[in-house]
Formats: structure tokens, C-alpha cells, sequence
């Protein structure tokens, strides 16, 4: 890939006339409450434009293509990246099952309790990489649809020394179908088709012993009276397991806080740096590069395609992905991701964590919990980069409201000074990374600075 050198822009910076000089003061903690409040009314604008925005949706793509043009202003370049998707990365083993468990249980009936084992390991193994380690088969033959990815770049003053990447993803989840919460339900829909299917690979392999021990196992026979009795009961259940083919609604989740609030800080975050430019105060050695990948809710297919395509082009890159930004007390640095099997930069992390503390926040860095799925840093980790996932959220669902992929993901969920403290701890992540001071030793508690004129903007565009 490669970044065209721009041209110098002239432009006023957007200062009110009787403002002469720039304020020395600490931008990151200036600006970074009225981008917040921007970021939210991105995101509050795109939701009530195009709704939820499902993985390669018509609506996924008109959202993409809003937020390149959010960046155009703001980027010395920008592009859009298509790439085939698979919409049904999630719900196709749900589909597998109810063929495949009365398969394994007329195996049985029929004296190949060896066969149906094999088979219902090797869905375990498949299911595994697909769902719960992210590691998926070659998707070539099984895309219905297509994604798109965009960016946008900001060329520093001199030399490219180091790439700083922040992402995010503007799809949304589809909604589950069978709620949580409501346990009957659950658990007649979900939980029995589920257990139904695992007991049927148990029985198989109790068999397998069976026939073993009785050195029959490869040879044609019939199973005891009590097992054929128990197989026929689990053959006639098959319809029990039917709602899993509808396990996941067509309608999606509105996505503000997971994710487009955080698509909204990319935005904001290339305006910062845009204005600062303006203003004679550019980034000296720091390419800065805003991502919005499609596909994040379908097994982190964007991401993948992304980083797998652009990485060999960054110099020295560093990724900060946000995802899921909701409480201001709850921000988080993940350490590992998918699950907690794929290692991030957890020196990063912790020193992302160290920034914050700095700035009077509380945070900590630790692993994402298990069946809490995956983040698109984890993609850019698998491509040899530096990264880390900033998120704010409640992981137990008891302490604060847990509305990731539900229809109650709407920007008022969302606390504004989240978004101004991780708008913050990124501003400063930037001028440490651009200053070389990013491994410095750093004290608990940065000093105060003394007060200065505030800044003061007639706009915050140059549109």
C-alpha cells in the first residue's frame, strides 16, 4: 500500500479573529469533551439515517460510505475496500447440528457408534475454530455477500517513523432470537436442542467403549435393548431441535455503543489532528491511519481482510481499537482477545494503562472474558502488529446494564465521558508515540499546568 505525499494545505486555522497565539495548554484534555459530544452525534446521526446495519447489508455499505466522508475533510486520503463475506460465519453451525444429530444417532442404531464418535468430534473441532477461536476454514465457496472496509490517512510533517492505526466497525449485531433472561424460553429453544445434540455424542462414545470391551466395534451388531430404546427416544426428538435454525433474528441491533460511538472517535479523532495540523502544530513522525471495518459481528471478517492486505505497508505500526465503549469507571486495555486464546501487546496494554492512570483515570488491562467473543485487534495481532483493544464495559452484567446486542444499544446507553477519557488517553497515547516517549517511565500522577486561555473555536469544521 502505499500514502502519496500530500500537498501542504493553506488553511485558516478555526480560531476567532481576536485569538492570535495557540494556547500551550494540554489539548487532549481540552478538546476531547466537545468531541465526545460529536462522537456521539455521529453516531446518533448514522442510526437514525440507515437504522441497524447488519454485516453486509445495504445498509452496512450506505453507513461505510458516510463514514469516508466523514473522514474526507479531515485525511490527506481516503479509501473504501470491498471483500466477500460471509454472513453466515455465527448461525451455519447451529444449522449443522440439526442434520447432523439424527445422523449420529441412526449411526448408532446401526452399529457404527465409531463413525457417529468421529463425526461429532470433528464438528466439535470445526465449531471450536469457528465460533470460540475465530480461526475459521477458507470461506471461498460458503460468501453470499460483500463487506466493505474504509480509511483514512494523515501524513505527518517529516519522515515516517511510526504508524498509529485507531479502528473500530460501523456493522451491528444481529439481534438473538431467544433472550437470556428469559429462562423458559431459553431453555426450551436453546439450551435443550444443545444438550440433546452433546448427550448424543456421549451415548456415542459410551457405545464405542462398549463395543471395544466386547470386541465387536468393527464388526455388524445390533445395541443392547436399553441402549436401542434410549437411541429411538433421542431419534424422535429431532424436532426439538428445529428453533436453532432461527437462533438469530434478521433485524439487527441499533449498535451505538457496540460500535458506532466508537466509529464516531475515529472521526473525531481525525478531525483533532486535522485542526492541529492547521493550527502549525502537526505530528512530527507519525502516520496516523482511522479505520471503520465491516463485518466485526461476523467472526471479525473485515478486520481480517484489512490487516492481511495492508499490513506489510506500515512502518513501525501500533493499532488502538475501541469497541464497546459505554461506562467512564469501567475502561479496560485487553491483554488477550477472542475468548482469551489470542495474545495481544500486553506491554501495550499496560502501558495504556499506566496513560490513563496518569490522567487521573481508573482503568486496568486484563484478558477479554470467555464466551465474550472477539475485538478486530485481535486480527491485527495475528498479522505481527502491536495491538490492543480500549473498551468500557460492565463484563458481568450485574453491576451496570449489559446492552451489547440487543435493542437497547442506543446512544443514550453510551456515557459521554467515556468517550471523552478514551478521546483523551488516545490524544496523549499519540504525542507519546510521536515524541518517542512511549516506553519513558512515567510518574503516577502527571502535574498540573497552569491555567491558560482556553481555546476557542468559531466551528470545529471546514466544511
Amino acid at each position: 500500500m502505499k500514502f502519496p505525499h500530500p500537498r501542504k494545505r493553506k488553511k485558516t486555522p478555526t480560531l476567532v479573529e481576536d485569538q492570535k497565539e495557540i494556547p500551550r495548554q494540554k489539548l487532549e484534555t481540552l478538546k476531547a469533551g466537545k468531541l465526545s459530544s460529536l462522537a456521539l452525534e455521529f453516531a446518533r446521526s448514522l442510526i437514525d439515517l440507515y437504522g441497524p446495519r447488519v454485516a453486509g447489508s445495504d445498509a452496512a455499505h450506505s453507513a461505510a460510505e458516510a463514514v469516508e466522508e466523514a473522514y474526507k475533510p479531515f485525511c490527506d486520503e481516503t479509501a473504501s475496500t470491498r471483500f466477500p463475506l460471509d454472513t453466515k460465519a455465527h448461525s451455519q453451525p447451529f444449522t449443522i447440528v440439526i442434520v447432523l444429530y439424527p445422523l449420529l444417532v441412526v449411526l448408532m442404531l446401526v452399529g457404527l457408534p465409531w463413525l457417529s464418535l468421529l463425526l461429532f468430534l470433528g464438528f466439535g473441532w470445526y465449531t471450536m475454530r469457528e465460533l470460540y477461536l475465530y480461526r475459521p476454514f477458507p470461506r471461498k465457496n460458503r460468501c453470499n455477500a460483500e463487506g466493505v472496509n474504509v480509511h483514512g490517512v494523515l501524513e505527518p510533517k517529516e519522515e515516517v517513523l511510526h504508524t498509529l492505526i485507531f479502528s473500530a466497525h460501523h456493522d451491528s449485531a444481529p439481534l438473538y432470537r431467544y433472550n437470556q433472561l428469559e429462562w423458559v424460553s431459553y431453555a426450551r429453544n436453546v439450551l435443550l436442542p444443545v444438550g440433546l445434540f452433546i448427550v448424543s455424542g456421549f451415548l456415542a462414545l459410551v457405545q464405542v467403549f462398549s463395543e471395544l470391551l466386547a470386541r465387536v466395534l468393527f464388526l455388524p451388531n445390533v445395541p443392547s435393548l436399553a441402549n436401542l430404546i434410549l437411541l429411538l427416544f433421542l431419534l424422535g426428538a429431532t424436532p426439538l431441535l428445529l428453533p436453532l435454525r432461527s437462533m438469530y433474528e434478521k433485524e439487527g441491533s441499533p449498535g451505538s455503543g457496540d460500535n458506532l460511538v466508537s466509529v464516531g472517535m475515529t472521526v473525531q479523532l481525525a478531525r483533532y489532528f486535522h485542526w492541529r495540523k492547521d493550527c502549525g502544530k502537526p505530528l512530527s513522525h507519525t502516520r496516523l491511519v482511522f479505520c471503520s471495518f465491516d463485518g466485526e459481528e461476523a467472526a471479525l471478517q473485515g478486520s481480517r481482510h484489512w490487516f492481511s492486505t495492508m499490513a506489510s505497508a506500515f512502518i513501525d505500526p501500533v493499532v488502538l481499537n475501541f469497541d464497546s465503549v459505554y461506562y467512564g469507571d469501567k475502561i479496560t486495555f485487553l491483554e488477550k482477545d477472542v475468548n482469551g486464546t489470542q495474545p495481544l501487546d500486553a506491554s501495550l496494554a499496560r502501558r495504556c494503562t499506566e496513560i490513563a492512570h496518569a490522567m487521573g483515570y481508573e482503568s486496568r488491562s486484563e484478558s477479554i472474558p470467555r464466551l465474550w467473543g472477539g475485538t478486530d485487534a485481535a486480527e491485527a495481532s495475528r498479522c505481527g502488529i502491536s495491538a490492543t483493544t480500549l473498551t468500557a464495559v460492565a463484563w458481568d452484567d450485574r453491576s451496570k446494564p449489559s446492552v451489547q446486542h440487543t435493542r437497547n444499544d442506543t446512544v443514550e446507553a453510551v456515557e459521554p465521558g467515556a468517550l471523552e477519557r478514551a478521546l483523551s488517553i488516545a490524544i496523549k497515547l499519540t504525542d507519546m508515540i510521536d515524541g518517542n516517549r512511549l516506553w519513558e517511565e512515567m510518574e503516577e500522577q502527571e502535574k498540573g499546568v497552569p491555567n491558560e486561555a482556553s481555546l476557542v473555536f468559531s466551528k470545529l469544521t471546514n466544511r
